[in-house]
């Protein structure tokens, strides 16, 4: 199936070069180790380094073009990273699966299905403003009869995608969304990474659990010990400076006490820590530790959390930049601007002196304070600035080195700092692709559980159980704050991780509750990195239930989550698990609270034939199973 979607001699690529498509069969071939190389007697080299799996029918591949001579080349446009036919039967009825993006709002990554009909326009994709998740999010599956086409994108600046039914299958279109440029003599520039992942069945989610598990066995980084660099159970008093905006050493430290007493894994210092004066978000491009807060500096914290064997998580920004901040005042160069924008500008990784100074300020506070998770945040839009800054022959050059600088500036602080972790936040989830989700990933999904997460009422609950059904579909590791403990509230935030936001300080706080919620969640963590199946149409109707599954084949076992929703008059939901074999025994566990519920022996027949009964409205049952060996 791999040869089907990569093949030398037609590869699934096209451009345009000096006005004429590229037609691999009127070029120089050759094949290394990494994968194939096309020559055009100009001096355009164009070289697909391919990656293929022992265990996936995926193929992996980033295409890179060179100017390998002495002059300036013609125009290079039209380029896109993946154009493919997939073929399908005349009567068939090819249906597209994805997610939305990140907007801050109770849908984030809500799936959809999009039948691609003949003779309509193509289905279009697009992230809004230049980061790679805001508003679409590069993770699709495609379905049609008894076989479907996983594809993911890997380009965390401003990408399109298209899908068009053709009379024999359906056409894929997908790169950066503009590249129209003259290459200078030794310049080279790649494209967007592509990856297919071919599956055969009559369910898609046979397609997305090939994928997480693709994800989490080649492409999620790793810890200092090897292992699955997992989101952690954290804390944050962030949500108390948001208030007061009051932080300091001895608050921190005493916070950090508290979560560790809880149960927490990490303690994590967000934007409250650095400038001179003002609110954090005044400060962006001010990356001197805050005096009068912090007069030691950060190693107090970074120490207390290691002797107590936390992590430790720090807040960055660093392509942001505020006007008049030291950064402006000493190096306007480094910067990019947009007319539309007074207040912001962007740091350009794209110039390698802007880069190194960025990545020796944040590697020099990582080292000096134990910082085991660098999290960095986004929190504006760059398509502007750098769609400013483009020369005519030029365009999507400047998006072109800032991104390759990002991956670069990431590589590095992970190359000084064996095991660092990297958060990847840009406005809760808008940065999501495969490039960052080799390197990273997203302790807070979506910024609609922010501050501003308890106005929605139980509205919030609604969003954080459709967040955690919809992007586990694609993405086997994210995470999302808690701001109660109650089992209904807990379990609709929780995933691979979770960030207890509201204040642990006080004497009101319900700490025996929070220590038995994350007690839980540690327990059925090693089930998140299995399977995932919805149990129940996921709808954002605060009348619905919202139910999934996920399942541990290694394990023999799983858990499958029923959430009442507040306005639900259902107190009875008839239910199949998947995923089990009906002749087999099984232990089980039902706990409506957070107490484990007692163990008894079924069969999987009757895990096939379940009648879940909640009786209270915004309420939860957490049903959990172990395959008994013979």
């Amino acid at each position: 199936m791999t040869r089907q979607l990569w093949d030398a001699a037609q590869p699934p690529v096209s451009f345009v070069f000096d006005g004429r498509r590229f037609d691999a069969t009127n070029l120089k071939f050759e094949q290394d180790e990494q994968g194939a190389i096309w020559n055009d007697p100009s001096g355009l080299q164009a070289r697909a380094v391919l990656r293929t799996f022992k265990d996936s029918p995926a193929v992996d591949w980033v295409v890179e073009f060179t100017n390998t001579s002495q002059s300036e080349l013609p125009l290079l446009e039209q380029v896109r990273a993946l154009d493919l036919h997939w073929p399908c039967a005349p009567d068939a009825v090819p249906t597209l699966h994805g997610n939305k993006g990140s907007v801050c709002a109770m849908d984030d990554f809500l799936p959809f299905s999009h039948v691609v009909e003949a003779g309509e326009t193509a289905l279009a994709f697009a992230p809004a403003g230049g980061r790679s998740s805001d508003g679409a999010f590069p993770f699709f599956n495609l379905e049609g009869a008894g076989e479907g086409l996983v594809f993911v994108l890997g380009w965390s600046g401003q990408w399109n995608a298209g899908f068009a039914r053709e009379d024999n299958g359906v056409h894929i279109q997908a790169g950066m969304e503009t590249l129209s440029v003259k290459l200078q003599p030794g310049e080279s520039i790649r494209t967007p990474r592509v990856l297919l992942l071919p599956w055969s069945g009559d369910d898609v989610s046979v397609g997305d659990n090939l994928l997480r598990r693709l994800l989490l066995a080649e492409y999620c980084p790793r810890d200092a010990k090897g292992e699955i660099g997992l989101p952690p159970v954290a804390h944050m008093t962030m949500s108390q400076f948001h208030a007061t905006g009051i932080t300091s050493e001895a608050n921190e430290l005493d916070a950090l006490q508290k979560a560790y007493d809880l149960g927490c894994e990490a303690f994590w210092v967000d934007a409250c820590w650095y400038g001179q004066n003002g609110k954090w978000y005044e400060n962006v491009g001010d990356w001197r530790i805050r005096p009068e807060a912090f007069p030691n500096g950060l190693k107090p914290i970074g120490d207390a959390a290691r002797e107590r064997g936390m992590k430790f998580v720090l807040w960055f920004e660093p392509e942001r930049v505020v006007r008049e901040t030291p950064i402006e005042t000493e190096h306007p160069e480094w910067l990019l601007y947009s007319d539309g924008d007074g207040y912001n500008r962007l740091f350009n990784l794209g110039l390698p002196a802007a880069r190194e100074y960025m990545t020796d300020l944040i590697s020099k506070i990582i080292g000096d304070s134990g910082v085991t998770i660098y999290r960095q945040d986004f929190n504006f839009s760059p398509l502007p600035f750098w769609q400013q800054a483009d020369e005519h022959g030029r365009e999507g050059m400047t998006e072109m080195r800032h991104i390759e600088g990002l991956y670069a500036m990431w590589d590095e602080l992970q190359r000084r700092h064996p095991g660092l972790l990297i958060d990847n936040c840009a406005s809760g989830g808008r940065r999501l692709d495969l490039e960052t989700t080799m390197r990273s990933f997203p302790l807070w999904r979506s910024d609609f559980s922010d501050t501003g997460g308890p106005a929605h009422g139980a509205g919030l609950q609604v969003g954080d159980q459709s967040q955690t059904a919809g992007l586990s579909r694609r993405l086997p590791l994210h995470a999302a704050s808690a701001w109660t403990f109650s089992p209904y509230t807990f379990r609709s935030s929780m995933s691979s991780g979770v960030c207890l936001y509201c204040g642990i300080q006080g004497e009101d706080f319900p700490a025996r509750e929070a220590k038995t919620a994350i007690a839980e969640l540690k327990r059925l963590r090693p089930h998140f990195l299995g399977d995932f199946y919805d149990l129940a149409p996921l709808t954002l109707e605060s009348s619905d239930w919202c139910a999934y599954q996920f399942y541990r084949e290694d394990l023999n076992g799983g858990f499958a989550l029923f959430l009442r929703r507040h306005e639900s008059e259902i107190e009875q939901m008839d239910m199949a698990l998947r995923a089990v074999d009906p002749q087999a025994r099984y232990r089980v566990t039902l706990s409506p609270t957070f107490e484990q519920g007692e163990s008894r022996e079924t069969t999987g027949e009757e895990l096939q034939n379940l009648q879940i009964q909640i009786a209270e409205k915004a309420s939860s049952l957490l049903l959990e199973y172990a395959k008994i060996e013979a």
